[in-house]
């Protein structure tokens, strides 16, 4: 998959997430959110083969809860935060297998989510209990590296 598709995949499957990420905030703060979303991604990461590096794009973004971009409207003065960036796995690694074991690999505090939109790649989202933090981990295809794209979606939290 060229780039460009793969950047309209991670947007469709962000809208996706975000649609379903803007329920009620039941009193978290967006900075306990924001951190859950970046706690979320370090635990799929340590859950990739050894020797997997991953690369942050940017710093957590926000976005409002009852903003256009959000969909339906949510709580006023509450946004949920997103955590995006990739991850390149050994040579050795089998990107199918990583996808098809990293729910059991993150342990029973995870549960897999309906992805949502088909893809022709492979894909997982899965969903930590307690904190409401969405993850989907996407293969890029392409010829260079084997590449896992990883999007973290959180809950609402209350702008302080």
């Amino acid at each position: 998959m060229a780039p460009r598709p793969a950047a309209a995949t991670v947007l469709v499957g962000l809208l996706v997430i975000a649609l379903a990420g803007c329920a009620s905030p039941q009193g978290a703060t967006f900075t306990s959110v924001r951190a859950h979303a970046q706690e979320a991604v370090a635990d799929v990461v340590a859950a990739l083969p050894d020797g997997a590096e991953f690369t942050p794009t940017g710093d957590p973004t926000s976005t409002a809860c009852d903003s256009g971009t959000a969909g339906p409207s949510g709580p006023e003065g509450t946004a949920f935060a997103t955590f995006h960036g990739s991850a390149v796995l050994p040579d050795t690694a089998d990107t199918g297998a990583v996808l098809t074991e990293l729910p059991t690999t993150l342990g029973e505090e995870w549960a897999v989510e309906p992805v949502g939109i088909d893809t022709d790649v492979a894909t997982v989202r899965v969903n930590r209990a307690g904190t409401g933090v969405s993850v989907d981990v996407t293969e890029q295809a392409g010829d260079g590296p084997k590449t896992l794209d990883i999007l973290a979606v959180s809950p609402c939290g209350r702008i302080e």
